[in-house]
């Protein structure tokens, strides 16, 4: 059954039931996916997922089903399902319907050429960056992963109140990882390409960081026990980003989950940071026009200057303050609740390029990756102690690489030991991002 018809239907089926509310939405995902291995396509995915989540109001109590049939027979399934979970939860937990807004931002969502990418043309360019890793550097000896994916996601949202949009967009991720190996040492490096725009992809290029990320760590060694001062690289910040972001989400400041309850319009980091949640970034590999409850995306500063101007907010925790929604209300999937969550959340770049913050650190370390996120920190506290690699700087220069080393701090700290923030950048798949930062005194453990 053509979408629109199956939720005009539904949503008159669930009026005839006694549902006094009711709210679809539907989401659409195609995804290619291809991995080459030796020259050859060793995987080849070309799917399609579509699906229904439906929410209804009856009785003064909400009620949820969902489903991935667009048929005439789902909809008895879908309504009679919704009344049957409704009669199952408390009336204190039923939802109220989002109305919709007069206009929402409008964002350019679909790259045309991108759709009109081949499969051939997809194949070939996975093909060449494979090739140019291991051209990249002498030690790299092979691959394990060599991967190209384009992915495009629909979102349709209706309800009986009056609300109706829908937003789709395209973008294409590659991901190399190489093998660098000297005498009985063997080192992984890999790198990750995302975007909207194709014409903006060099597979060349993505192949040829690969191989330099995993040769430059052969020689690693550790280092001694103390504290250094450092400049943490982009992608370490966003994991430390991602692994504390919540304790920016209101629900959680409601629910003391986070130390920063009371502390709006308070300094609470170093005024080099700027903490930014954007759904309306200009290509932005989160952004989006609206949340999963239709309130409209919005741009705003979390952290500006240092000061803590505004918590990230659904509709419900923003009710719970007598605040406005944010626009971060999103479910995790068609069958999840709404939760917070971020949109493209990231420290704003500096003016300064990353060897002048070397230069600034005069000698210390670079850490590059970090592991062991979810053991090693605590989201309440913020504490974090996490197993890191990267390289010494000395005399402002970039050194041997360094392993086999802990970085232990706090994370309510560490935005307060921000002294410099580079104007490099990079963002990871799930929308978070980071240029490189200067901080002081990092408790290492090594040696």
């Amino acid at each position: 059954m053509e979408r629109n018809e199956f939720l005009e239907q539904l949503t008159k089926a669930a009026k005839a039931e006694g549902f006094t509310d009711c709210e679809t939405y539907y989401q659409q995902a195609d995804s290619f996916e291809v991995l080459v291995l030796e020259g050859k396509v060793s995987h080849y995915e070309n799917s399609r997922t579509e699906g229904v989540s439906f929410r209804g109001n009856i009785g003064g109590r909400t009620g949820y089903a969902y489903t991935e049939q667009l048929k005439a027979d789902a909809i008895p399934f879908l309504v009679n399902a919704a009344k049957e979970n409704a009669a199952l939860l408390p009336p204190e937990d039923a939802e109220e319907l989002y109305p919709g807004e007069k206009e929402y931002p409008v964002l350019q969502g679909i790259h045309e050429g991108l759709e009109r990418l081949s499969v051939s043309e997809k194949i070939d360019a996975a093909k060449r960056m494979e090739q140019a890793a291991l051209a990249g550097a002498e030690e790299v000896a092979l691959l394990d992963y060599c991967v190209l994916g384009t992915a495009r996601v629909e979102t349709a949202i209706r309800n009986s109140r009056g609300l109706d949009v829908s937003f789709a967009k395209n973008y294409a991720t590659a991901f190399v990882s190489a093998i660098a190996r000297k005498g009985d040492e063997t080192k992984t490096g890999s790198y990750f390409w995302k975007d909207q725009d194709w014409n903006g992809f060099d597979p060349e290029k993505t192949g040829r960081e690969a191989a330099r990320r995993a040769a430059m760590q052969l020689g690693a060694a550790s280092v001694l026990s103390g504290k250094y001062d450092a400049v943490l690289y982009g992608e370490t910040m966003v994991a430390l980003l991602g692994a504390f972001c919540g304790i920016f989400y209101a629900e959680n400041v409601q629910k003391g989950f986070s130390l920063l309850d009371g502390k709006l319009g308070q300094n609470i980091a170093s005024t080099a940071v700027t903490l930014r949640d954007d759904a309306l970034l200009s290509g932005g590999y989160a952004s989006t026009p609206f949340d999963s409850e239709g309130v409209s995306g919005k741009n705003k500063a979390v952290i500006e200057n240092g000061t803590l101007r505004t918590f990230l907010y659904n509709r419900k925790s923003a009710k719970a303050d007598g605040v406005e929604s944010t626009g971060n209300g999103f479910k995790a999937a068609l069958t999840a609740p709404v939760k917070t969550a971020c949109t493209n959340f990231y420290l704003q770049k500096g003016s300064k390029s990353r060897d002048e913050l070397f230069e600034a650190l005069q000698n210390g370390l670079f850490i590059t990756d970090l592991m062991g996120l979810h053991a090693g920190t605590n989201t309440v506290s913020g504490d974090f102690s996490l197993s890191a690699s990267g390289f010494l700087i000395e005399n402002g220069k970039l050194g041997r690489p360094v392993e086999q080393i802990t970085i232990a701090g706090n994370f309510y700290r560490l935005l307060e030991d921000i002294e410099d923030v580079a104007n490099d950048m990079y963002f990871s798949s799930g929308g978070k991002g980071s240029p490189s930062v200067l901080v002081r005194g990092l408790d290492v453990a090594g040696m």
